[in-house]
Protein backbone atom coordinates (compact mmCIF):
# COMPACT_ATOMS: atom_id res chain seq x y z
CA UNK A 1 0.00 0.00 0.00
CA UNK A 2 0.96 3.45 -0.55
CA UNK A 3 1.90 5.87 2.07
CA UNK A 4 -0.51 8.40 0.49
CA UNK A 5 -3.03 5.66 0.35
CA UNK A 6 -2.99 5.10 3.96
CA UNK A 7 -4.76 7.72 6.38
CA UNK A 8 -2.55 7.18 9.09
CA UNK A 9 1.00 6.42 7.36
CA UNK A 10 2.02 10.08 8.14
CA UNK A 11 0.71 10.52 11.39
CA UNK A 12 3.05 11.83 14.15
CA UNK A 13 5.77 12.22 11.57
CA UNK A 14 8.05 15.37 11.65
CA UNK A 15 6.85 17.07 7.80
CA UNK A 16 9.14 20.61 7.69
CA UNK A 17 9.73 20.73 11.27
CA UNK A 18 5.54 20.12 12.31
CA UNK A 19 4.12 16.75 13.51
CA UNK A 20 1.00 15.48 11.35
CA UNK A 21 -1.79 15.20 13.63
CA UNK A 22 -4.43 14.52 11.63
CA UNK A 23 -5.82 14.09 8.53
CA UNK A 24 -8.19 17.35 6.96
CA UNK A 25 -9.21 15.78 3.52
CA UNK A 26 -8.43 14.73 0.20
CA UNK A 27 -8.63 15.89 -3.31
CA UNK A 28 -7.76 15.48 -7.00
CA UNK A 29 -4.26 17.36 -6.12
CA UNK A 30 -3.42 15.38 -2.65
CA UNK A 31 -3.81 15.49 1.06
CA UNK A 32 -4.38 17.85 3.52
CA UNK A 33 -3.16 17.15 6.83
CA UNK A 34 -3.08 19.31 10.48
CA UNK A 35 0.25 19.62 12.40
CA UNK A 36 1.69 21.25 15.05
CA UNK A 37 5.55 22.51 15.69
CA UNK A 38 6.41 20.81 18.65
CA UNK A 39 8.27 23.80 20.09
CA UNK A 40 6.53 26.72 19.98
CA UNK A 41 3.08 24.93 19.30
CA UNK A 42 2.23 26.99 16.05
CA UNK A 43 -0.75 25.08 14.19
CA UNK A 44 -0.15 24.42 10.63
CA UNK A 45 -1.90 22.98 7.42
CA UNK A 46 0.30 20.58 5.19
CA UNK A 47 -0.85 19.96 1.76
CA UNK A 48 0.94 16.65 0.27
CA UNK A 49 0.85 16.20 -3.40
CA UNK A 50 0.09 12.96 -5.23
CA UNK A 51 3.04 10.50 -5.66
CA UNK A 52 2.08 10.54 -9.37
CA UNK A 53 1.31 14.53 -9.82
CA UNK A 54 4.96 14.78 -7.90
CA UNK A 55 6.79 13.05 -11.05
CA UNK A 56 5.49 15.60 -13.48
CA UNK A 57 7.76 18.65 -13.46
CA UNK A 58 4.69 21.31 -14.69
CA UNK A 59 3.00 19.89 -11.88
CA UNK A 60 5.30 20.12 -9.47
CA UNK A 61 6.31 24.28 -11.11
CA UNK A 62 2.51 24.93 -10.31
CA UNK A 63 2.37 23.47 -7.19
CA UNK A 64 5.86 25.62 -5.88
CA UNK A 65 4.63 28.62 -8.02
CA UNK A 66 1.41 28.92 -5.46
CA UNK A 67 3.88 29.20 -2.46
CA UNK A 68 6.11 32.00 -4.29
CA UNK A 69 3.00 33.64 -5.52
CA UNK A 70 1.27 34.06 -1.91
CA UNK A 71 4.47 35.41 -0.33
CA UNK A 72 5.55 37.86 -3.47
CA UNK A 73 1.45 39.16 -2.59
CA UNK A 74 1.93 39.35 1.00
CA UNK A 75 -1.66 40.19 1.77
CA UNK A 76 -3.64 39.28 5.04
CA UNK A 77 -6.94 38.10 2.72
CA UNK A 78 -4.89 35.27 0.89
CA UNK A 79 -3.61 32.26 3.01
CA UNK A 80 -0.05 32.02 4.01
CA UNK A 81 2.11 30.03 2.65
CA UNK A 82 5.47 29.45 4.95
CA UNK A 83 7.49 26.18 3.79
CA UNK A 84 7.88 23.91 0.88
CA UNK A 85 9.63 20.61 0.63
CA UNK A 86 10.23 17.10 -0.70
CA UNK A 87 8.97 13.76 1.15
CA UNK A 88 11.40 10.88 1.38
CA UNK A 89 9.02 9.02 -1.13
CA UNK A 90 9.30 11.82 -3.28
CA UNK A 91 5.98 13.57 -2.73
CA UNK A 92 6.30 17.09 -2.73
CA UNK A 93 4.41 19.49 0.16
CA UNK A 94 3.49 22.67 1.28
CA UNK A 95 3.33 24.03 4.74
CA UNK A 96 0.86 26.98 5.46
CA UNK A 97 -2.11 28.39 8.20
CA UNK A 98 -4.09 26.63 9.70
CA UNK A 99 -7.73 27.85 8.61
CA UNK A 100 -10.85 27.99 11.25
CA UNK A 101 -14.16 28.07 9.33
CA UNK A 102 -15.64 26.83 5.94
CA UNK A 103 -15.12 27.36 2.25
CA UNK A 104 -17.52 29.68 0.61
CA UNK A 105 -19.12 27.57 -1.13
CA UNK A 106 -20.28 25.43 1.86
CA UNK A 107 -21.42 28.49 3.41
CA UNK A 108 -23.64 29.77 0.46
CA UNK A 109 -25.13 26.28 0.29
CA UNK A 110 -25.82 26.55 4.03
CA UNK A 111 -28.32 29.25 4.46
CA UNK A 112 -29.00 32.56 2.87
CA UNK A 113 -26.16 35.25 2.81
CA UNK A 114 -27.40 38.57 3.85
CA UNK A 115 -26.49 41.85 1.19
CA UNK A 116 -24.61 42.99 3.77
CA UNK A 117 -22.31 40.46 4.79
CA UNK A 118 -21.82 39.79 0.42
CA UNK A 119 -20.56 43.29 0.09
CA UNK A 120 -18.33 42.53 3.11
CA UNK A 121 -16.91 39.06 1.30
CA UNK A 122 -16.56 40.70 -2.21
CA UNK A 123 -14.71 44.32 -0.61
CA UNK A 124 -12.15 41.97 0.80
CA UNK A 125 -12.30 39.60 -2.45
CA UNK A 126 -11.25 42.46 -4.44
CA UNK A 127 -8.80 43.92 -2.02
CA UNK A 128 -6.54 40.37 -2.71
CA UNK A 129 -6.95 40.41 -5.85
CA UNK A 130 -6.38 44.44 -6.30
CA UNK A 131 -2.97 43.43 -4.29
CA UNK A 132 -2.05 39.95 -6.70
CA UNK A 133 -2.63 42.44 -9.82
CA UNK A 134 -0.47 45.11 -8.16
CA UNK A 135 2.46 42.40 -7.90
CA UNK A 136 1.79 40.98 -11.48
CA UNK A 137 -0.38 38.15 -10.66
CA UNK A 138 -3.74 36.73 -12.30
CA UNK A 139 -5.07 33.89 -9.96
CA UNK A 140 -7.13 32.68 -13.36
CA UNK A 141 -9.48 29.82 -11.20
CA UNK A 142 -11.83 32.14 -8.83
CA UNK A 143 -14.25 30.49 -7.50
CA UNK A 144 -15.97 29.79 -3.82
CA UNK A 145 -14.20 26.55 -3.52
CA UNK A 146 -11.17 28.49 -3.43
CA UNK A 147 -12.84 31.28 -0.72
CA UNK A 148 -12.52 30.32 2.47
CA UNK A 149 -13.88 31.81 5.83
CA UNK A 150 -12.76 32.09 8.74
CA UNK A 151 -14.61 32.68 11.84
CA UNK A 152 -12.90 35.48 13.95
CA UNK A 153 -14.69 36.72 17.55
CA UNK A 154 -15.52 39.79 15.77
CA UNK A 155 -16.19 38.96 12.35
CA UNK A 156 -15.63 36.43 9.22
CA UNK A 157 -12.45 36.87 7.32
CA UNK A 158 -11.79 36.25 3.93
CA UNK A 159 -9.00 34.00 2.83
CA UNK A 160 -8.03 33.70 -0.98
CA UNK A 161 -6.74 29.99 -1.55
CA UNK A 162 -4.99 28.16 -4.57
CA UNK A 163 -2.54 30.22 -6.21
CA UNK A 164 -1.12 27.30 -8.19
CA UNK A 165 -2.63 28.43 -11.21
CA UNK A 166 -1.32 31.78 -10.87
CA UNK A 167 -0.08 33.57 -14.25
CA UNK A 168 2.47 36.25 -14.47
CA UNK A 169 1.53 39.10 -16.29
CA UNK A 170 3.51 39.85 -19.44
CA UNK A 171 4.58 43.28 -17.69
CA UNK A 172 5.62 41.97 -14.72
CA UNK A 173 9.01 41.29 -13.82
CA UNK A 174 8.93 39.02 -11.12
CA UNK A 175 11.51 35.97 -12.36
CA UNK A 176 10.51 32.55 -13.03
CA UNK A 177 6.51 32.59 -12.75
CA UNK A 178 4.70 29.45 -14.28
CA UNK A 179 3.10 30.72 -17.30
CA UNK A 180 1.00 28.34 -20.00
CA UNK A 181 1.13 28.14 -23.46
CA UNK A 182 -0.79 29.99 -25.17
CA UNK A 183 -4.29 28.82 -25.81
CA UNK A 184 -4.18 26.00 -22.79
CA UNK A 185 -7.27 26.26 -21.29
CA UNK A 186 -6.75 26.01 -17.48
CA UNK A 187 -9.36 26.85 -14.81
CA UNK A 188 -12.99 26.34 -13.65
CA UNK A 189 -15.60 27.04 -17.02
CA UNK A 190 -18.20 28.18 -15.09
CA UNK A 191 -16.53 30.74 -13.49
CA UNK A 192 -14.24 31.09 -16.44
CA UNK A 193 -14.49 34.61 -18.65
CA UNK A 194 -14.99 34.33 -22.61
CA UNK A 195 -11.48 34.93 -23.60
CA UNK A 196 -10.25 32.48 -20.66
CA UNK A 197 -12.57 29.76 -22.54
CA UNK A 198 -11.41 30.76 -26.03
CA UNK A 199 -7.75 30.54 -24.80
CA UNK A 200 -6.63 33.56 -26.44
CA UNK A 201 -4.79 35.25 -23.88
CA UNK A 202 -6.19 36.61 -20.65
CA UNK A 203 -5.12 39.48 -18.47
CA UNK A 204 -6.73 40.31 -15.02
CA UNK A 205 -9.82 41.45 -16.05
CA UNK A 206 -10.83 37.45 -15.83
CA UNK A 207 -10.19 37.56 -12.51
CA UNK A 208 -12.66 40.47 -12.67
CA UNK A 209 -15.19 38.63 -14.07
CA UNK A 210 -15.01 35.56 -12.02
CA UNK A 211 -15.96 37.77 -9.01
CA UNK A 212 -19.11 38.90 -11.11
CA UNK A 213 -19.94 35.26 -11.39
CA UNK A 214 -18.96 35.01 -7.71
CA UNK A 215 -21.43 37.79 -6.41
CA UNK A 216 -24.45 36.60 -8.87
CA UNK A 217 -23.90 33.47 -6.93
CA UNK A 218 -23.40 34.72 -3.39
CA UNK A 219 -26.46 36.70 -3.66
CA UNK A 220 -28.45 34.54 -5.37
CA UNK A 221 -27.34 31.04 -4.47
CA UNK A 222 -27.03 29.65 -7.81
CA UNK A 223 -24.91 29.85 -11.11
CA UNK A 224 -26.22 31.87 -13.94
CA UNK A 225 -26.91 29.30 -17.09
CA UNK A 226 -24.13 30.11 -19.56
CA UNK A 227 -24.35 30.21 -23.12
CA UNK A 228 -21.08 29.36 -25.05
CA UNK A 229 -21.11 33.12 -26.85
CA UNK A 230 -20.86 34.40 -22.95
CA UNK A 231 -24.69 35.59 -23.09
CA UNK A 232 -26.62 34.34 -20.06
CA UNK A 233 -29.92 32.24 -19.50
CA UNK A 234 -31.99 33.56 -16.64
CA UNK A 235 -35.56 32.44 -17.62
CA UNK A 236 -36.44 35.67 -19.59
CA UNK A 237 -34.77 37.82 -17.54
CA UNK A 238 -31.66 39.96 -17.94
CA UNK A 239 -28.71 39.59 -15.41
CA UNK A 240 -29.70 42.69 -13.39
CA UNK A 241 -33.37 41.60 -13.25
CA UNK A 242 -32.57 38.62 -11.63
CA UNK A 243 -30.00 40.37 -9.42
CA UNK A 244 -32.92 42.99 -8.59
CA UNK A 245 -35.64 40.21 -7.23
CA UNK A 246 -32.92 39.92 -4.42
CA UNK A 247 -34.34 41.77 -1.03
CA UNK A 248 -32.02 44.37 -0.30
CA UNK A 249 -30.30 44.24 -3.61
CA UNK A 250 -30.25 48.00 -5.09
CA UNK A 251 -29.87 49.26 -8.47
CA UNK A 252 -26.43 50.21 -8.51
CA UNK A 253 -25.28 47.07 -6.48
CA UNK A 254 -26.86 45.17 -9.46
CA UNK A 255 -26.01 47.56 -12.32
CA UNK A 256 -22.22 46.99 -10.86
CA UNK A 257 -21.98 43.16 -10.86
CA UNK A 258 -23.66 43.46 -14.69
CA UNK A 259 -20.35 45.06 -15.38
CA UNK A 260 -18.26 42.81 -13.95
CA UNK A 261 -19.71 39.72 -16.38
CA UNK A 262 -19.14 42.04 -19.40
CA UNK A 263 -18.04 40.38 -22.82
CA UNK A 264 -15.60 42.83 -23.41
CA UNK A 265 -13.20 42.93 -21.14
CA UNK A 266 -12.92 46.53 -21.62
CA UNK A 267 -16.33 47.14 -20.25
CA UNK A 268 -15.47 45.82 -16.84
CA UNK A 269 -14.50 48.12 -14.01
CA UNK A 270 -11.51 48.36 -12.00
CA UNK A 271 -10.91 46.55 -8.71
CA UNK A 272 -10.43 50.41 -6.91
CA UNK A 273 -13.69 51.38 -8.80
CA UNK A 274 -15.67 48.13 -7.49
CA UNK A 275 -14.31 48.63 -4.10
CA UNK A 276 -15.69 52.41 -4.74
CA UNK A 277 -19.14 51.44 -5.11
CA UNK A 278 -19.07 48.39 -2.59
CA UNK A 279 -18.63 51.33 0.00
CA UNK A 280 -20.89 53.49 -1.00
CA UNK A 281 -23.99 51.19 -1.24
CA UNK A 282 -22.66 49.18 1.92
CA UNK A 283 -24.54 52.49 4.60
CA UNK A 284 -28.00 51.93 2.79
CA UNK A 285 -27.67 48.19 2.79
CA UNK A 286 -29.65 46.41 5.80
CA UNK A 287 -28.26 43.35 7.17
CA UNK A 288 -31.45 40.76 6.05
CA UNK A 289 -30.77 37.35 4.66
CA UNK A 290 -31.50 37.02 0.96
CA UNK A 291 -33.96 34.36 1.95
CA UNK A 292 -36.46 35.03 -0.74
CA UNK A 293 -34.49 33.20 -4.15
CA UNK A 294 -33.55 29.94 -3.60
CA UNK A 295 -31.12 27.45 -6.05
CA UNK A 296 -32.58 24.34 -8.30
CA UNK A 297 -29.99 22.53 -9.67
CA UNK A 298 -27.52 25.42 -11.40
CA UNK A 299 -30.35 27.78 -12.36
CA UNK A 300 -32.46 30.31 -11.16
CA UNK A 301 -35.55 29.31 -9.61
CA UNK A 302 -37.82 32.76 -9.49
CA UNK A 303 -41.25 31.17 -9.26
CA UNK A 304 -42.34 32.85 -5.73
CA UNK A 305 -41.41 36.30 -7.23
CA UNK A 306 -43.08 38.81 -10.01
CA UNK A 307 -42.66 42.04 -11.30
CA UNK A 308 -44.17 43.84 -8.42
CA UNK A 309 -40.98 42.61 -6.27
CA UNK A 310 -38.81 45.46 -8.59
CA UNK A 311 -40.87 47.96 -7.37
CA UNK A 312 -43.20 49.58 -9.80
CA UNK A 313 -40.58 48.49 -12.99
CA UNK A 314 -42.06 46.18 -15.52
CA UNK A 315 -39.61 43.48 -16.34
CA UNK A 316 -38.24 45.29 -19.04
CA UNK A 317 -35.02 44.45 -21.41
CA UNK A 318 -31.82 46.38 -20.93
CA UNK A 319 -31.31 49.34 -23.24
CA UNK A 320 -28.45 49.24 -25.93
CA UNK A 321 -25.22 50.45 -24.82
CA UNK A 322 -24.92 54.66 -25.24
CA UNK A 323 -28.66 54.76 -24.72
CA UNK A 324 -30.01 57.00 -21.77
CA UNK A 325 -32.06 55.18 -19.50
CA UNK A 326 -35.18 56.49 -18.15
CA UNK A 327 -37.00 55.74 -14.89
CA UNK A 328 -40.52 54.17 -15.96
CA UNK A 329 -42.50 54.32 -11.89
CA UNK A 330 -46.00 56.09 -12.51
CA UNK A 331 -45.44 59.68 -10.89
CA UNK A 332 -46.88 60.24 -7.55
CA UNK A 333 -49.86 63.06 -7.04
CA UNK A 334 -47.05 66.01 -6.18
CA UNK A 335 -44.04 64.69 -8.22
CA UNK A 336 -43.04 65.35 -11.65
CA UNK A 337 -42.21 62.52 -14.02
CA UNK A 338 -38.78 61.38 -13.68
CA UNK A 339 -36.32 62.58 -16.23
CA UNK A 340 -33.99 60.61 -19.03
CA UNK A 341 -30.19 60.48 -16.86
CA UNK A 342 -27.43 61.51 -18.94
CA UNK A 343 -26.24 59.37 -21.45
CA UNK A 344 -23.55 56.87 -20.24
CA UNK A 345 -19.84 57.66 -20.12
CA UNK A 346 -16.92 55.51 -20.56
CA UNK A 347 -15.55 53.53 -17.68
CA UNK A 348 -11.94 53.64 -19.19
CA UNK A 349 -9.79 56.15 -16.79
CA UNK A 350 -12.52 57.04 -14.76
CA UNK A 351 -10.97 57.82 -11.14
CA UNK A 352 -12.20 55.72 -8.18
CA UNK A 353 -14.85 58.34 -6.84
CA UNK A 354 -16.52 58.68 -10.58
CA UNK A 355 -18.69 56.38 -12.39
CA UNK A 356 -16.72 52.97 -12.43
CA UNK A 357 -19.00 51.49 -14.98
CA UNK A 358 -19.89 51.56 -18.63
CA UNK A 359 -23.68 52.31 -19.20
CA UNK A 360 -25.05 52.91 -15.44
CA UNK A 361 -26.25 55.94 -13.39
CA UNK A 362 -23.25 54.92 -10.96
CA UNK A 363 -21.92 58.12 -9.78
CA UNK A 364 -23.31 60.19 -12.65
CA UNK A 365 -24.63 63.32 -12.09
CA UNK A 366 -28.39 63.67 -12.53
CA UNK A 367 -29.37 65.43 -15.95
CA UNK A 368 -30.82 69.15 -15.96
CA UNK A 369 -34.41 68.92 -15.25
CA UNK A 370 -36.48 69.46 -18.12
CA UNK A 371 -40.21 70.56 -17.88
CA UNK A 372 -41.76 67.78 -19.92
CA UNK A 373 -45.33 68.39 -18.81
CA UNK A 374 -46.92 71.01 -15.82
CA UNK A 375 -46.10 70.10 -12.62
CA UNK A 376 -50.10 68.69 -11.29
CA UNK A 377 -49.76 71.71 -8.07
CA UNK A 378 -48.75 74.42 -10.53
CA UNK A 379 -51.26 73.12 -13.35
CA UNK A 380 -54.34 73.38 -10.92
CA UNK A 381 -53.09 76.95 -9.64
CA UNK A 382 -52.96 78.62 -13.08
CA UNK A 383 -56.58 76.84 -13.94
CA UNK A 384 -58.16 78.36 -11.13
CA UNK A 385 -56.36 81.57 -12.10
CA UNK A 386 -57.78 81.64 -15.31
CA UNK A 387 -61.17 80.86 -14.35
CA UNK A 388 -60.97 83.95 -12.12
CA UNK A 389 -60.40 86.14 -14.91
CA UNK A 390 -62.95 84.55 -17.07
CA UNK A 391 -66.02 85.07 -14.43
CA UNK A 392 -64.26 88.49 -13.61
CA UNK A 393 -65.04 89.11 -17.33
CA UNK A 394 -68.02 87.76 -17.62
CA UNK A 395 -69.64 89.91 -15.22
CA UNK A 396 -68.01 93.18 -16.64
CA UNK A 397 -69.51 92.54 -19.98
CA UNK A 398 -73.33 92.02 -18.38
CA UNK A 399 -72.88 95.22 -16.38
CA UNK A 400 -71.73 97.08 -19.41
CA UNK A 401 -75.39 95.83 -21.37
CA UNK A 402 -77.16 96.81 -18.47
CA UNK A 403 -75.83 100.35 -18.10
CA UNK A 404 -75.98 100.21 -22.06
CA UNK A 405 -79.63 99.15 -21.91
CA UNK A 406 -80.55 101.78 -19.17
CA UNK A 407 -78.82 105.11 -21.00
CA UNK A 408 -80.68 104.05 -24.24
CA UNK A 409 -84.29 103.45 -22.68
CA UNK A 410 -84.02 107.11 -20.57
Amino acid sequence: MELEDDPGALIGMDVGGYVVEAELGRGGMGVVYAATHPMIGKRAAIKILRSSLSKDPATVERFLQEARSVNQIGHPNIVDIFAFGTLPDGRNYLVMDLLQGEPLRKRVKRSAVSVHEAIQLLDEIASALAAAHEKGFIHRDLKPDNVYLVENPSRTEVKLLDFGLAKLMPTATIDRAYRTATGAQIGTPDYMSPEQLRGTGVDHRTDIYALGIMAFEILTRSRPHRYSDGTFELEGLTFKQALLLVPGVSEDLADLIEHLVARDPEERPTLAAVRAVLKRVRPSVQAIPTSGVRAVGSELSISAFNASNLGARPLLPTPPTGAPTVDRSPPSNNMAPPQPSQPPRSSAGLAANTAPVKGTRLGVAPAPAQNLRPHPVAAARRGGESKTWLIVGRALAVTATITLVVVLAT
